[in-house]
């Protein structure tokens, strides 16, 4: 009984990940062509299934494309620049840029390390990275740490701690990222602290 158990848990996590991942697709899928379909219809003249979302990622795509070609690129930092100097949204726009500019970038530069942390309060550890090794409006040695929010990081407050309250992992700042996302069910158990404060 407990070995057919045991199978069965083992189904079910096989399972699990796949159906997720096509509910969350077909949701995506119907959302987008709810959306569009009202708009396409009149144009083309009768209602064809899925074609909104064929446009949406075909406009991701080209996007794409057009952003990693030297004239996409000079276009995209011109519309960059337009949308950074209208007040309050250029602020807004440049910080949701830098965090999703963290989150996609191959080198995760923005994020220098993994940090473990006692926040909310103390007696409750958090995750975060560390985004830059000083504050220079504290004179004194700290952190400035971007706590994400799970299972959306793109969300998450900002703290400034000393670095004796700070303990640095000895993981990737990829390891760290599905720690979060996974809220702590991802993980190789070889996240071992290095260093208290450095």
């Amino acid at each position: 009984m407990k070995r057919i158990l045991s199978m069965f848990v083992a189904g079910l996590a096989t399972l699990l990940p796949v159906y997720i991942s096509i509910w969350l697709i077909v949701w995506l899928f119907n959302m987008v062509d709810n959306i569009l379909k009202p708009l396409l219809e009149p144009i083309i003249g009768c209602a064809v299934p899925g074609l909104g979302f064929i446009i949406i990622i075909t406009l991701i795509v080209l996007l794409g494309f057009i952003s990693t070609n030297y004239l996409g690129h000079r276009i995209l930092g011109w519309w960059e620049n337009i949308m950074q100097n209208i007040p309050l949204l250029g602020k807004v726009y440049g910080t949701i840029k830098r965090i999703t500019d963290s989150l996609f970038s191959s080198n995760k530069s923005a994020f220098r390390q993994v940090a473990l942390l006692e926040f909310p309060r103390p007696g409750i550890y958090s995750l975060g990275f560390i985004t830059n090794d000083e504050f220079p409006y504290i004179n004194k040695d700290t952190y400035s740490i971007f706590i994400p929010t799970t299972p959306n990081p793109t969300s998450g407050w900002f703290v400034v701690l000393p670095r004796e309250d700070v303990t640095i992992l000895d993981i990737s700042v990829d390891q760290g990222m599905e720690i979060i996302i996974s809220a702590g069910m991802v993980s190789n158990g070889k996240s071992t602290p290095s260093c208290k404060g450095d």
